[in-house]
């Protein structure tokens, strides 16, 4: 309590001195296994049983949030992202396409945009969660480049991978990401494959509303078809077995080639913001869940933190890694560092008055768990408070930026 009181009130000082105006679109994108609005009943992505996206609305923020394949690739979310705000039919690349066997320009993917008018003149704040993060600095990665050719070496027609884009964002905010990997999806493999734990979905989430959203895999859900057939079919498919997933960019080898070519913007403004549910066990050197984790975050945030995993050339993780949220590596959010060109620069803004581009300016730690830091399975108003004030006061930071 005594950290997001000191962070809050951080917040406050740095709003008040800021300089600078804009009312650019926030734009919400989620992580693994999320979902778009009212796509999963009356439970939100972003709240649980509240609504964080509408309470911003409310707050008088211009707030959108999109709805990507929730286990595909943060290449493909990425595409997804640029189409569901700008508007048009995504086009996956020609290369890209061709390489992992995916449909170019599936026509279930054509979007009349969530805010048409984005440009350099008209650029968005880009939040985003968990894996939402990694989508976050794809996308921008995708808009600063000009490197897409179709099979004759001409530009590819897309307007995002054969044009470069830049200036089309003004910050990014990345809450709870692995920006480095997370060692659970590498020890998730290693006791089972990773599409073998989709299927426990079938248990939990309705059959009326959830969709993979993996048209251009040739993945439609059947209408007649269970979630659980649905599943089982997805684990079949062999888009696992190559890079091109979220099983592989959310491991520690997958997110260092990530960080290899997502380099840092001069231009952006760059947040970051961490959140912690274990605590040191000082006589084994592990990490144990705190008392305040979720239920279903336990076992996975016991496995963390007490895991090593391997980070190639014949390296592992180490013991400041154990530190965790139930599903994210608390080192692994902060900013990356684990790429060819070394760390990225950062600050903490409880140390700096200021806020600068081209740097990582560090929100703060919370000690909450992953799942509840966007309010889910919480039923406690002032928790529920708490998030949405959170999120409100970053939202004000966003539109003083000049």
């Amino acid at each position: 309590m005594k950290l997001l009181k000191s962070i809050l009130i951080i917040y406050l000082i740095i709003i008040g001195s800021a300089y600078g105006n804009n009312n650019h679109p926030i734009i919400l994108i989620h992580g693994f296994l999320g979902w778009g609005k009212s796509e999963v009943g009356d439970v939100n992505y972003w709240g649980g049983q509240s609504d964080i996206e509408q309470y911003l609305i409310d707050k008088g923020f211009n707030v959108y949030s999109v709805s990507l394949g929730p286990v595909s690739s943060t290449y493909d979310c990425a595409i997804e992202t640029f189409y569901q705000i700008k508007g048009g039919q995504v086009n996956y690349g020609d290369q890209h396409s061709k390489k992992y066997n995916l449909v170019q320009k599936p026509k279930e993917k054509y979007y009349p945009g969530l805010y048409p008018e984005w440009d350099e003149n008209h650029p968005v704040h880009l939040i985003g969660y968990s894996f939402g993060g990694l989508t976050a600095r794809m996308l921008i990665h995708l808009l600063n480049s000009t490197f897409e050719s179709n099979a004759n070496g001409k530009p590819d027609e897309s307007e995002l991978l054969g044009t470069s884009l830049k200036n089309w964002v003004k910050s990014i905010t990345t809450m709870s990401t692995p920006n480095n990997g997370a060692t659970l999806s590498d020890i998730v493999v290693d006791i089972l494959p990773f599409t073998d734990n989709l299927l426990p979905l079938a248990n939990i989430l309705s059959t009326s509303y959830y969709d993979f959203d993996l048209e251009h895999w040739n993945l439609s859900k059947n209408e007649n078809e269970t979630l659980q057939e649905y599943v089982s079919r997805l684990t079949k498919h062999p888009a696992w077995n190559t890079k091109n997933s979220i099983a592989w960019d959310s491991s520690i080898q997958g997110a260092k080639e990530l960080n290899d070519i997502l380099l840092i913007d001069p231009d952006i403004y760059y947040f970051s913001s961490s959140t912690v549910a274990s605590f040191l066990d000082t006589s084994s050197g592990h990490h144990k869940p705190s008392e305040y984790i979720h239920t279903m975050s336990y076992p996975w945030s016991w496995l963390i933190g007490r895991s090593k995993v391997d980070m190639g050339n014949g390296r592992q993780t180490d013991e400041t890694w154990y530190r965790n949220d139930g599903t994210v590596n608390t080192i692994s959010m902060k900013r990356p560092f684990t790429g060819k060109n070394g760390p990225e620069p950062v600050i903490e803004l409880s140390k700096h008055g200021f806020i600068k581009p081209g740097i990582w300016n560090f929100i703060g730690e919370f000690e909450y768990d992953h799942k509840t830091f966007i309010g889910h399975f919480l039923s406690d108003e002032n928790k529920i408070k708490e998030i949405m004030k959170i999120f409100e006061d970053h939202a004000r930071l966003l539109y003083k930026l000049p």
